[in-house]
């Protein structure tokens, strides 16, 4: 395999900060016995950004997972919870 850069892994990442969240997480992942997504016989922070690098990591946002619209319905302002009389002003 070639040797992974930075700037690899930043163009999927886009941003540093998310590029070192992205990959600390999945390095955890991998730690904890997560079976890496490419073949890589390196520490896990580098198996984490080769990943990254490959496009098979990504962030999963809620734009892109299916039924997040359905799932995330606003609760009505009329809505009595449990406990609410100590609230009251």
């Amino acid at each position: 395999m070639a040797r992974i850069t930075i700037e690899d892994s930043l163009r999927v990442a886009q941003t540093r900060f998310g590029l070192v969240s992205l990959a600390s997480k999945r390095a955890h992942q991998l730690l904890k016995g997560s079976p890496p997504l490419v073949e890589c016989k390196n520490r896990e922070i580098v198996c984490a950004l080769r990943e990254i690098a490959e496009g098979k990591v990504v962030y999963a946002n809620p734009e892109y997972l299916n039924g997040t619209k359905e799932d995330f319905k606003p609760i009505p302002d009329s809505t009595e919870f449990i406990g609410d009389d100590e609230y009251i002003e």
